[in-house]
């Protein structure tokens, strides 16, 4: 609705309002500045004849400058830069995985997969005398820190079900 409107606004006399803006009288560009204009230039003989003249000085300093290069032994690639320089990371294989193709095969040292990261908390729930924050953390190549924040935060679910008696309705006691 209020599009319409709008549209109504917009359409209102819109020709003659294209015809009064057509027929205003341009506005005049500012002067410019005597130096930028480019004709008068080769008609000035001072000014050219500054351009052709020789400094010595200047010829002096030039003379002076010596370049001495050297080819290198080493020959660079013509790569077009595809290949640019990256930090090169350490790589751990995981330990786990069962989902084939697309499971993740490595992983850079003081990360986990999703997968690991499961199994560890599992372990760690089930057995928590062995799966120490310790063990894990020399186990997965994490550090100690992260580890026990990772143990502390996240609690993996757990399926319980029911006996089939109270599925149906609860009791009142």
């Amino acid at each position: 609705m209020g599009g319409r409107l709008a549209r109504v606004f917009r359409t209102f006399n819109v020709e003659s309002r294209a015809r009064r803006e057509i027929s205003k009288e341009k506005p005049r560009p500012a002067p410019r500045h005597p130096t930028s204009r480019l004709d008068e230039l080769p008609d000035n003989p001072g000014i050219k004849e500054e351009i052709y003249r020789k400094d010595d000085r200047l010829l002096s300093l030039l003379k002076d400058v010596y370049v001495q290069s050297r080819d290198s032994s080493v020959r660079v690639k013509d790569g077009g830069g595809e290949h640019l320089p990256h930090k090169q990371e350490e790589k751990r294989l995981t330990k786990l995985g069962h989902l084939g193709d697309a499971d993740v095969k490595k992983v850079s040292k003081g990360k986990i997969s999703i997968v690991e990261a499961l199994t560890l908390l599992n372990n760690h729930k089930l057995n928590p005398q062995i799966w120490t924050a310790e063990k894990i953390a020399v186990e997965y190549s994490l550090e100690l820190k992260d580890v026990n924040s990772l143990l502390e935060f996240f609690i993996p679910f757990t399926v319980q079900e029911f006996p089939k008696e109270t599925k149906k309705a609860i009791k009142s006691t």
